[in-house]
């Protein structure tokens, strides 16, 4: 028997379950993006992609 916890997308990978925290942050890392190329920009990409990671850690400890 399959265990269905290992098929499913991770809730953090998921937009539609995303938090408004979430989705800013993601929105803001796409205003960045567009602002154009520059190691500074990717800096601010990576800070970013990092918070919004923090943000998922903690819905995801306190939905669980």
């Amino acid at each position: 028997m399959t265990d269905t916890k290992q098929n499913e997308i991770p809730r953090r990978a998921r937009v539609d379950l995303m938090t408004p925290a979430e989705v800013a942050i993601t929105d803001a890392m796409g205003a960045v993006e567009e602002a154009g190329a520059d190691v500074r920009l990717t800096d601010a990409s990576i800070l970013l992609s990092e918070a919004r990671e923090k943000v998922a850690d903690f819905v995801d400890s306190v939905s669980n």
